[in-house]
């Protein structure tokens, strides 16, 4: 029976890609996409809050819970830093180029799309964020999910970590920040957009942290699934 804490968890999942098609799709007058996907990420947030707080007060706290909380946090915020690497309402931020290529963009800045025009003119638009520190949170959930995965199957459990909660209070507070920002002032602006970049790079190096402590804190038990390997290999 799914609970109603267990409908906070799954609605997650079903706003990632409204999101996404309100980010992508509606129009960039009045800053209208942004306001749009930046409350829809604010309910998103508070579903997170709202899932455990509720299975507690109502004595629902439940294994299909306990395993659909991580995935679905890891759906949607995953899908939306993705998307952040897009420009918003198919236009971005405005950026100009002239023929020189932006070497740090992998670093600092998001990716730069062609929107039309001539080299002579402002015609590309930027995402919200650079692509390498998104890339390292994609890879973390690979590697974890991957790890769970193949401790699961063998019986074996590894305990999660505080920071691991640490970690999604960060990301969604950088992806409410990354989309707030052009939001709630005037129009875009150039310094959004290395401010979004410590946001997003906190995240990314908190992700990678906490992925580090989790194999550091599960060690033995890693070290048994790798010694049943070894022997199951021999057999």
């Amino acid at each position: 029976m799914i609970t109603l804490a267990d409908r906070f968890t799954l609605a997650r999942i079903f706003l990632a890609p409204v999101i996404v098609a309100s980010y992508l799709f509606i129009t960039t007058d009045y800053n209208l996409c942004y306001w749009v996907a930046g409350w829809l990420c604010a309910f998103a947030e508070m579903t997170d809050l709202l899932d455990g707080y509720v299975a507690r007060k109502r004595n629902e706290v439940s294994d299909f819970g306990k395993l659909a909380d991580p995935f679905c946090d890891v759906f949607y915020r995953i899908t939306i830093f993705m998307m952040l690497l897009l420009p918003a309402g198919g236009v971005g931020y405005p950026a100009e180029f002239y023929g020189e290529p932006f070497f740090a963009s992998w670093l600092i800045m998001p990716p730069v799309h062609v929107v039309g025009g001539t080299l002579a003119e402002p015609i590309l638009g930027y995402g919200l964020v650079p692509w390498l520190p998104v890339w390292l949170m994609v890879l973390r959930e690979i590697v974890a999910g991957a790890l769970r995965s193949m401790t699961a199957s063998k019986g074996l459990i590894l305990a999660a970590r505080r920071s691991g909660k640490i970690k999604a209070w960060i990301q969604g507070t950088c992806i409410l920040w990354a989309i707030g920002m052009p939001a709630v002032f005037v129009s875009p602006a150039a310094w959004h957009l290395p401010v979004v970049a410590v946001l997003v790079w906190a995240s990314a190096l908190m992700s990678v942290g906490s992925m580090v402590e989790y194999i550091l804190v599960n060690r033995d038990i890693l070290g048994t699934l790798i010694q049943r390997k070894k022997r199951e290999a021999n057999d």
